[in-house]
């Protein structure tokens, strides 16, 4: 990392977290949920990532997630085969980096996506207009409390339900989520409790998970499905994205560590 982007991580985070004290708060959707910071923790998981239109294993995803002190970094990289090399010329790669705040949790100001060899498509906070600025596009949106990101909304979730699983079907999560172009909503709904079979390597093991779905907030809008495993401390064991056709890209829990 070159010295002006430590520099710029640096008054940035500091800036950020000036404004979370100054102004306060926590999850809309929880009130009772204390020490969210402290439920934010160092992982390291394998997926195998499969097609529901495409026979066998199509990638290995790996996500990282590291925290020192106030701050994080959270990584997810998918080295693609086959097919699937074809169209990302081999590689996905997602990044978050912020603050874990002691009530809001994960607050990331920079996101960025890599697919394959095209120009790594970046969105960051400006501390100082309290803007996020999407390089992609060029445009901006305020800033938002709680606001997360495509990869960081995922780990989210796992560290509310650390703090409280005390949630039934047809309860909601809401959240706003910035991609590289602009900031939408994502409601995630409880759909039901769900027992997985999963290989992690050392023969089949049955967990015990709550099943999240996003709702669309338009027609055409793909669906993001996440099993999270109450076993296995609350992290993903399984994340699938539908798209409006029906055809659904699936990450399944294989192992921890690399």
């Amino acid at each position: 990392m070159n010295n002006a982007r430590k520099t710029w991580i640096r008054t940035t985070a500091a800036a950020a977290l000036l404004y979370l004290i100054s102004t306060g708060g926590a999850w809309a959707a929880d009130a009772i949920c204390k020490g969210m910071g402290k439920q934010v923790i160092d992982s390291d998981l394998r997926f195998s990532l499969s097609h529901s239109q495409i026979p066998g294993e199509l990638a290995i995803s790996t996500h990282k997630m590291r925290v020192a002190g106030t701050q994080y970094k959270l990584e997810s990289n998918s080295q693609a085969k086959g097919f699937l090399a074809l169209l990302y010329s081999g590689q996905l790669t997602q990044k978050s980096e912020g603050l874990v705040d002691a009530q809001l949790g994960l607050t990331p100001f920079y996101y960025a996506e890599q697919r394959g060899k095209k120009p790594v498509a970046e969105s960051m906070l400006n501390a100082e207009t309290q803007q996020i600025v999407f390089k992609r596009n060029g445009e901006s949106a305020p800033y938002e409390k709680g606001l997360q990101d495509r990869i960081s909304m995922i780990y989210q979730i796992s560290a509310r339900l650390r703090c409280n699983a005390n949630l039934k079907a047809g309860d909601t999560l809401a959240m706003r989520v910035m991609s590289t172009g602009r900031v939408g909503n994502e409601v995630f709904v409880l759909k039901k409790m769900e027992d997985l079979t999963l290989d992690l390597g050392k023969g089949d093991r049955r967990v015990s998970t709550l099943q999240f779905e996003t709702k669309p907030e338009e027609a055409g809008d793909e669906i993001v499905r996440i099993w999270y495993a109450k076993d296995l401390n609350w992290q993903p064991a399984k994340i699938e994205i539908r798209d409006a056709e029906g055809k659904a890209l699936t990450q399944t829990l294989i192992g921890e560590g690399t």
